[in-house]
């Protein structure tokens, strides 16, 4: 959904109004889709107007430029700031004062709740006291903000969000005092200035501003239950539109098979700023609005693939078979599918070089001897970081570690009697994004300079396949590739050419590439993780993996809080939502690794989950250099994996150990070995020989 000319909303509604000047009178379900679609467009006007630089609030576009915004989250966001908290808790907040904001900000959630789980907000009945119903004054709002031709910039309509705060929460005022006063303490305690997390945003609202932040997040809801109706639908549309369902990734037959989401169906939406010297017009504007639809319980699609039809027509599925090792991680929500019926066990000379690997943990330091932490740094310092890991690692003229990897590689290479090590003197550094290898392999080429030609940096694969007729054509639009790049298509080639250090994203080469050298022995010898992986608080997609997961969990549950407390199918169903949407707000507000908090009553339990998910991710990583049932050496260096034994390193004197609360490197550790332990048949096989060599990894004090 775009407010461009390509996006979705911009094509239907041309034909819309084309097919309405020959057919004023249609069928009530067409009238009621027409409707919705017209509704969606003044919606769409409505939030990019409020949005916008010039006649907009520039403090709502900072608001959701952090990813994907929802009606949940915007009012969750919302109430939060209306209790007098910040919108994020800090990350020294303690558990229990946590919990009393939790208990604080409820009471208030619940009007919101209640609103969005009505059918139709638009359509609600009022109750004996409509003036004092917080949630049918809300619900009002919502009818007025549809009823206005220019709700963005209508005054009768911000005067009224405002009325709402003031009547319904009468000591707004004393609790927005209440947050300046204890920033202000905050920041005199702290000596330096206090600087909001989205930039040259408030720290403390005022009434003005939060009533158009309830403005705002009204609009997204009408904008929600508007697109529900074009989008679901779709078969009421004019004869005239015969463009494929919004949702054609998705067939309509698997639409109405698979479970809805236990938060019910939603959409969410993406800001998206365009130039702001690129105008159309005088009221021209490039930004765009894209969509996002939470629609099913995907996981569904692949534990039921053998039946998915049996219980309609009788009809038996095909057979499945997964083989994927890693899909046995019990505790991660992304990588884990189900208990496996067997193992296929690994060969033991593969068992036997994952066991003779090693690992180190290897943090690097300034020149004030500080511990180099890349993960949870804000964006604007990552790139000096990278430069100066790098340079740490690189040392004056070749004499730091990359520089003895390589020699010692070389030696075994050539001492080599079993052909584990030789030809495998090549190094894999890991990062996060493509940025951050362009980053690191420039800086390692500027500091050693006698090894330029031989740094490599994975690129994405941006360029399809031409035929002769067009390529020189497109030559004249190609820029030059960057020093070092190789694309991502290439990367089984690097074994074979004079290569010996590539730089890339984890999750670009996690899985499905042989890198192998001319014995066909994997080629690199050594890993490094220069980064420690970390969830973006604002992955939606990743938010809707854990909740799929986790709704199948507490199905199995035959004591879930949900099961117990509701009356009836109907209680229950209404139960269900309320705890979902819960824990989907719970995950949004996850900051820092030592933020992570069990909730046992919805079987939530971000620490383990996140440590099992970045086994995953490593023990794909490691299994580049694997191949050929050779072992490879490990090394961790983001300080962030391990903070107190890099501080230990950095001083002596310190004794502080890490554990699971600290250390993202130990919980993922510590899981592997659970797995791996002998009561675990399954986990025993996979991951013994892992357990075993990380166990006695180097310089991690834990």
């Amino acid at each position: 959904m775009e407010q461009l000319n390509s996006g979705v909303f911009d094509d239907i509604g041309v034909k819309t109004e084309q097919f309405s000047k020959t057919n004023r009178v249609m069928p009530p379900t067409t009238q009621r889709w027409t409707g919705a679609e017209r509704d969606a467009q003044k919606a769409i006007t409505a939030t990019l107007t409020l949005l916008d630089k010039q006649v907009g609030h520039q403090f709502l576009g900072k608001w959701v430029k952090r990813g994907y915004f929802t009606p949940n989250s915007l009012l969750f966001k919302f109430a939060r700031r209306l209790a007098g908290l910040e919108e994020f808790e800090p990350s020294d907040t303690s558990e229990a004062v946590s919990t009393a904001n939790t208990q604080l900000v409820e009471p208030i959630v619940r009007y919101f709740d209640a609103l969005l789980n009505e059918d139709d907000p638009l359509r609600m009945q009022s109750s004996s006291n409509p003036n004092r119903d917080p949630v049918f004054r809300l619900a009002r709002l919502m009818q007025e903000i549809n009823s206005t031709g220019e709700s963005a910039s209508d005054e009768n309509i911000h005067r009224d969000c405002r009325a709402w705060i003031i009547e319904f929460f009468p000591n707004t005022e004393q609790c927005l005092a209440q947050l300046r006063t204890e920033l202000e303490n905050r920041n005199q305690s702290s000596q330096q200035q206090r600087r909001s997390p989205n930039g040259d945003e408030p720290d403390v609202d005022t009434i003005e501003t939060l009533a158009y932040r309830l403005q705002f997040a009204l609009t997204i809801a009408l904008l929600d239950r508007h697109t529900r109706i074009v989008f679901y639908e779709w078969h009421n549309r004019p004869t005239s539109i015969n463009d494929e369902s919004p949702h054609d990734r998705m067939p309509a037959a698997i639409l109405n098979i698979l479970p809805l989401p236990p938060t019910g169906r939603q959409f969410g939406t993406y800001y998206s700023r365009g130039n702001d010297d690129d105008k159309r017009s005088r009221y021209g504007s490039n930004n765009t609005l894209t969509l996002f639809a939470y629609t099913n319980i995907g996981r569904c699609y692949i534990l039921n693939f053998h039946r998915l039809l049996t219980d309609f027509n009788g009809q038996r599925g095909p057979n499945v078979l997964a083989l994927s090792g890693t899909s046995y991680l019990p505790h991660s929500t992304s990588f884990h599918v189900a208990n496996p019926h067997g193992v296929l066990m690994p060969e033991q000379g593969a068992r036997d070089a994952i066991a003779q690997s090693h690992f180190k943990f290897l943090p690097q330091f300034d020149q004030k001897k500080k511990p180099l932490r890349i993960s949870g740094s804000p964006e604007r310092q990552k790139m000096g970081l990278f430069q100066e890991i790098a340079r740490s690692l690189v040392g004056t003229n070749g004499t730091g570690h990359l520089g003895q990897e390589l020699r010692e590689l070389k030696r075994l290479g050539e001492n080599d009697l079993s052909n584990h090590w030789k030809d495998r003197d090549r190094l894999l550094l890991l990062v996060n994004s493509y940025d951050q290898a362009r980053w690191a392999a420039n800086e390692i080429r500027n500091c050693w300079s006698s090894k330029q030609d031989v740094v490599y940096h994975l690129v994405r694969d941006n360029v399809d396949t031409y035929t002769e007729d067009n390529f020189d054509e497109l030559a004249k639009f190609v820029k030059p590739p960057d020093k070092g790049a190789l694309n991502r298509a290439d990367i089984e080639t690097f074994g074979q050419i004079k290569g010996k250090i590539l730089v890339a994203p984890m999750n670009a080469i996690g899985r499905g590439f042989n890198i192998l050298n001319a014995n066909g022995k994997a080629a690199f010898g050594a890993i490094y993780f220069l980064t420690r992986p970390y969830p973006h608080p604002h992955d939606t997609q990743a938010i809707a993996q854990e909740m799929n997961r986790r709704a199948l969990d507490w199905a199995d549950k035959a004591d879930f809080l949900a099961w117990q407390q509701g009356d009836g199918i109907v209680q229950r169903a209404e139960k269900v939502r309320q705890l979902a949407a819960r824990y989907w707000r719970s995950v949004e507000q996850r900051s820092y690794y030592k933020t992570l908090r069990d909730n046992q009553e919805l079987l939530a339990f971000p620490r383990f989950d996140l440590a099992a998910t970045t086994a995953g991710l490593v023990i794909q990583a490691v299994g580049r250099l694997l191949r050929g049932g050779v072992p490879f050496r490990g090394y961790f260096v983001d300080a962030a994996w391990a903070p107190k034994s890099a501080a230990r390193k950095a001083d002596p004197e310190l004794s502080e150990l890490d554990t699971e609360e600290t250390s993202l490197l130990v919980a993922m550790l510590l899981r592997i070995c659970d797995y791996a332990s002998e009561e675990n048949t399954v986990g025993n096989a996979l991951y013994k020989p892992l357990a075993d060599a990380l166990e006695g990894i180097e310089d991690l004090h834990w």
